[in-house]
């Protein structure tokens, strides 16, 4: 018989990785602190702007603050000639804008051929809407206290500052919108006097995924917000010195004119829970 071939002895593996070296303690320590001072401490900055303040603007105290004093304007109230309102400066719409109608007032000839569109003066560049931000964005200029609701040629010229319009789609604000302002000119042959507040609501939808969000388009470079639906609450005075009061929420798109008006009747609890803002406060 053949003799047997011994086996070779298998030669170790060379190892082709260095073993890696593991911190030490004070390594490990280090590097805590340096993480430490990088998430408290941030690198100074003291490039402010400069505020000018009048001289009786000035606390009278050196312990008084003069943010206690002058507090930040949440909501600049604007009043216009024949009309009042409630600027949202976040939305480059009011909140609200408010006008009184009577029959007589109707009676008073104005004209708005020579009228035009125009930007608030009365609010700063930066939360006011332009009229570059309506061109190509397929919305109408829609007024929210009317043009033909006013008494005066100077109201109606003061109606076209855009702190009283905000985008409506076309067919809302030539159809269904302005079919609401014819009505409420005629509750004036009824009542001794129409009280109206209008504005636009930015109303929560269910998604795809169940949950409810408020989302809306912005159009132009300020971002003016396209309104979801529009409100309007009206009060009418009666004889006695009673008042009533009645609400509408209309979508903002194409409603077919023959749809009764009930059908957009809301409370006005309604209206100031969607708007937040509380009006039965005016009513004795």
């Amino acid at each position: 018989m053949a003799p047997k071939k011994r086996k070779s002895a298998k030669k170790p593996l060379k190892r082709t990785q260095k073993k890696k070296k593991s911190l030490s303690k004070w390594q490990v320590f280090l590097m805590g602190i340096a993480i430490g001072l990088g998430l408290f401490w941030l690198p100074f900055d003291t490039d402010f702007s400069a505020v000018h303040l009048s001289k009786n603007q000035l606390p009278e105290e050196p312990t008084e603050s003069i943010f206690a004093k002058y507090l930040p304007t949440t909501t600049p109230i604007l009043e216009k000639e024949g009309f009042f309102l409630a600027y949202n400066g976040q939305t480059r719409n009011a909140h609200w804008v408010y006008h009184k109608l009577t029959s007589t007032s109707l009676e008073e000839k104005t004209s708005r051929e020579e009228c035009d569109f125009k930007e608030e003066p009365l609010l700063p560049d930066h939360i006011r809407a332009s009229k570059s931000d309506y061109v190509g964005s397929g919305y109408d200029r829609g007024h929210l206290c009317a043009a033909a609701d006013c008494s005066s040629q100077k109201a109606m010229e003061d109606s076209f500052f855009l702190s009283n319009i905000a985008p409506q789609t076309p067919a809302f604000n030539r159809g269904y919108w302005k079919k609401l302002e014819n009505h409420v000119r005629d509750l004036t042959k009824q009542y001794r006097a129409v009280h109206v507040f209008s504005g636009p609501l930015y109303l929560s939808q269910k998604g795809r995924d169940g949950k409810r969000y408020v989302r809306y388009e912005v159009i132009g470079k300020h971002d003016v917000a396209v309104p979801t639906h529009f409100f309007m609450l009206v009060f009418v005075e009666l004889p006695t010195d009673k008042m009533l009061g009645k609400a509408y929420i209309l979508p903002n798109k194409t409603i077919d004119t023959t749809t009764p008006l009930k059908k957009f009747s809301a409370s006005i609890e309604e209206v100031e829970s969607a708007s937040g803002v509380l009006f039965t406060n005016i009513l004795p």
